[in-house]
């Protein structure tokens, strides 16, 4: 018996009392009043733990966080210890770590904020919510606005204004242009930005013209601007709208007086070979601002050497070009080839990616080769690179060995020490 208060008598089925005891200290975790269970009094715990901001708005204790806390059963409002799912507003950062800023709410005192009932799981979308949600929202820009900068998207920075909160522009600094690849989804460090200094924003290419613009980094005119990527969501601060972008690249190929073009839009001829050109040229088209009106240069730049996909994503419909003089070794030239074409397959009748990597770059050098040197250097190499695999690891380590071969016959002996 109890001297005041309500006292519930429930008779539990058996299967139900095993649960028991963590459903009431789940329960009991984020409610607002001490909760006793066998006479044991159970951890209460603030919603708002860990909170990078906290203010009150609508009836509720609403918390910032620069990551989700709640990924991924999205349960970020507490209604009186029951946790609900419920679509709240988020900011991302223009940054390598990706900063998603998040909000938890308390319920404390707001009874328009309604449930759906009997389960209480979800919360009615009514004028109350948005105003909550409004609210949330203006309290992560007032949160973001306690750190000293920011990366903003440029449309965040104006909402938040639009909500009352004044933010400086977004920390400027670009990531350091990498040319793309085929197999982008491996490898990809995180970013490094680019130091102070003239700067040249370059947009998403193709992995074959990516391959050819990094040959011409560091050539005039060029050669003193760091190239940059471009992060088309900061378009609008007046730092990243006075830098210069390349607008446009082409390449044009003189082979035995005749011009070809090359570009995203337009491939070469079928019976285009593979093999060594005249000269190679990569033609960028400039504005010296991210403004549709601003001004506009071409900039030629002689490369050694082009990798076509010319539509295609396999080595063997790809036209594979070098210039005649440029001094392109088989190793540069293979390890573009590489970066242009090769894409791991993840389907379960494949290699893995390593062997699928080894397997790739073998025929890459040997395809490179045979363009510089020629076909018996390049049946060299391969049989140079088998060696290499299948048979280097067995010879002793103070013996030298003596291959005789043609075709249908091999003969081996060890060299005198």
């Amino acid at each position: 018996m109890i001297g005041w208060g309500t006292l519930i008598s429930i008779e539990l089925p058996p299967d139900w009392k095993q649960g028991l005891s963590a459903v009431v200290a789940d329960a009991a975790r984020h409610y607002p009043l001490p909760v006793t269970l066998n006479e044991t009094l159970l951890p209460r715990e603030d919603f708002l733990k860990d909170a990078m901001f906290v203010e009150n708005a609508c009836g509720c204790r609403i918390g910032a966080y620069d990551r989700d806390p709640d990924w991924p059963r999205d349960q970020r409002i507490n209604f009186h210890g029951h946790r609900v799912k419920c679509a709240l507003p988020t900011v991302r950062e223009e940054k390598d770590s990706g900063s998603l800023w998040t909000v938890r709410i308390d319920i404390m005192d707001a009874p328009e904020i309604h449930m759906v009932l009997p389960a209480r799981k979800e919360v009615i979308d009514n004028a109350a919510l948005k105003a909550l949600r409004d609210a949330a929202e203006q309290i992560l820009y007032k949160a973001i606005a306690t750190r000293p900068d920011h990366r903003l998207p440029f449309t965040a920075w104006q909402r938040a204004c639009e909500l009352g909160v004044t933010l400086p522009q977004a920390r400027s600094g670009l990531a350091i242009w990498r040319p793309q690849t085929a197999d982008d989804c491996h490898g990809r460090s995180s970013r490094m930005i680019a130091p102070e200094g003239a700067m040249l924003i370059v947009p998403a290419l193709e992995p074959d013209i990516a391959q050819a613009l990094a040959l011409a980094r560091g050539k005039p005119p060029i050669e003193d601007v760091q190239l940059v990527e471009a992060e088309d969501a900061l378009q609008g601060y007046a730092w990243y709208d006075t830098l210069p972008v390349i607008r446009d690249i082409s390449l044009r190929i003189d082979l035995e007086g005749s011009v070809h073009r090359y570009d995203d839009d337009m491939c070469l001829p079928a019976d285009f070979a593979c093999g060594l050109v005249d000269r190679i040229v990569i033609e960028l088209t400039v504005c010296e601002t991210g403004r549709t009106d601003a001004p506009r240069s071409v900039h030629s730049i002689e490369i050694p050497a082009l990798v076509c996909r010319n539509g295609g994503w396999d080595i063997a419909e790809a036209i594979i070009l070098a210039t005649r003089d440029d001094g392109i070794t088989p190793d540069r030239l293979s390890r573009m080839i590489y970066a242009t074409i090769f894409c791991g397959a993840d389907d379960g009748d494949c290699d893995s990616w390593d062997t699928q990597s080894r397997s790739f770059e073998r025929e890459a050098r040997q395809h490179a080769t045979h363009i510089l040197l020629g076909e018996d250097a390049a049946t060299l190499e391969a049989i140079n690179m088998s060696a290499w695999d299948n048979l280097s690891w067995l010879i002793p380590l103070d013996r030298k060995i003596v291959i005789h071969a043609e075709r249908g016959a091999i003969t081996v002996d060890f060299l005198p020490n």
